[in-house]
């Protein structure tokens, strides 16, 4: 590759002089603006599910191709919603990913359930062998992350938690679109969450969880939505029909608003699909000879991504400057949204899962470290930008493709 002008970190001209924000999701458009509008008049709180939670609900749940969806407040409430229907409880363990946005655990630490971290693939995913590792006796469940919308490679997994009797929990919070070899994400577990907070549906804040398990069903509307609505639609024969009214103690529903929000993105989401692919395989074919960065998304033939972010692998040993250094550059170039995860890194030494019990004084003790070579090497070589995927964006999909092509002509060996 050859460099065409200097770099605008070393005196040249900016690639990109796009004013801010250069992504902002969803795309307030007027049919988006009128819908939340129509919402505000019809309803903002709703009691059981004949309304728009129930209708976002209905619609989420024919988007993955599951029986049945319950709305949260958040992916992290339905996450530990899920937590108690699987019954865990102090004594158990779960196996998690080391690399994973920390929500994917910290509600099973939060009720003293240790958590055991394996370690991640070429794609910052666990895999069986990597799960097989931490296994032990006091092992309950699994709980996978699809990270950065790479399915896990699922197959394998559910043959791995089948073989010892383990219950297996996914993560889908990065791939709404995802599927792995032909089947989507989100129906090969017992359940699975779907966070909705700025993520590819989104509904501004909240979260799905989603099961083809009636019981399971009904005790996650115990954990969220309690009330009138237990009281309608759990069954009076099962065992925790006398919690309908009281619930289990917490309610997280989602609000009306976000509901009507959701509605609308699963009303689009077909459009959203195609706009996103688009981009992902514009940006994947123009660097498919780029020796610094390439697209870490997994092959057609393991399955497909889920189009929440564009995540790429800088290649050190192709370049004269570092991961952090070739980031920099970038958003020197105006490209400001090319960017290093902060949240989303290695979990596995936090203060938080080392407790065990969680009424114990707030005194941190730092977990033993095991090391995470493969997470190591995923997240010091990954760099993520958005997918956009919204009219108007052209300007800014074109111009981070050049602001990538200049530096990474400029920094190639």
């Amino acid at each position: 590759m050859t460099m065409t002008s200097p770099l605008a970190a070393h005196g040249g001209t900016r690639v990109l002089n796009l004013q801010p924000p250069h992504y902002k999701w969803p795309a307030v458009t007027p049919d988006l603006d009128e819908a939340v509008r129509a919402q505000l008049h019809r309803s903002l709180s709703d009691r059981d599910s004949s309304g728009v939670i129930g209708e976002f609900e209905s619609a989420f749940a024919r988007f993955v191709g599951t029986p049945y969806a319950v709305s949260f407040a958040s992916g992290t409430a339905a996450i530990h919603a899920m937590s108690r229907i699987a019954g865990l409880q102090p004594g158990d363990a779960i196996l998690a990913p080391a690399y994973t946005f920390f929500a994917t655990a910290s509600p099973f630490a939060h009720d003293g359930i240790e958590v055991r971290f394996a370690d991640a693939d070429h794609y910052g995913n666990v895999t069986a062998a990597t799960l097989a590792e931490k296994l032990t006796s006091a092992v309950r469940a699994v709980i996978v992350t699809h990270m950065w919308g790479n399915p896990c490679p699922m197959d394998e997994i559910v043959e791995f938690c089948r073989a010892h009797g383990l219950l297996l929990l996914e993560d889908c919070s990065h791939a709404h679109f995802a599927t792995s070899r032909g089947r989507r994400v989100g129906t090969f577990g017992d359940m699975a969450v779907f966070s909705t907070n700025q993520k590819a549906i989104t509904t501004g804040e909240g979260g799905v969880l989603v099961t083809s398990n009636d019981r399971y069903r009904e005790m996650a509307l115990l954990y969220g939505h309690y009330n009138k609505r237990c009281l309608k639609e759990i069954d009076p024969a099962a065992e925790y029909y006398p919690y309908a009214f009281t619930g289990m103690g917490l309610k997280h529903r989602i609000t009306t608003l976000g509901a009507a929000i959701g509605v609308h993105q699963l009303d689009h989401a077909t459009d959203t699909e195609r706009r996103r692919r688009a981009i992902l395989a514009r940006y994947t074919a123009a660097l498919a000879e780029n020796p610094v960065i390439a697209p870490a998304v997994v092959p057609e033939a393991e399955g497909e991504h889920g189009l929440y972010v564009l995540g790429l692998r800088f290649n050190p040993e192709n370049a004269s400057v570092s991961r952090d250094e070739f980031v920099a550059l970038c958003q020197a170039e105006g490209a400001s949204e090319v960017d290093v995860p902060g949240s989303t890194r290695d979990i596995s030494s936090e203060p938080l899962f080392a407790r065990r019990d969680p009424f114990a004084p707030w005194t941190p003790t730092t977990p033993s470290f095991t090391g995470m070579p493969g997470v190591t090497g995923f997240a010091d070589t990954f760099v993520k930008l958005p997918l956009w995927g919204y009219e108007g964006d052209e300007p800014f999909v074109a111009g981070y493709l050049d602001a990538l092509a200049k530096v990474s002509a400029a920094v190639a060996r």
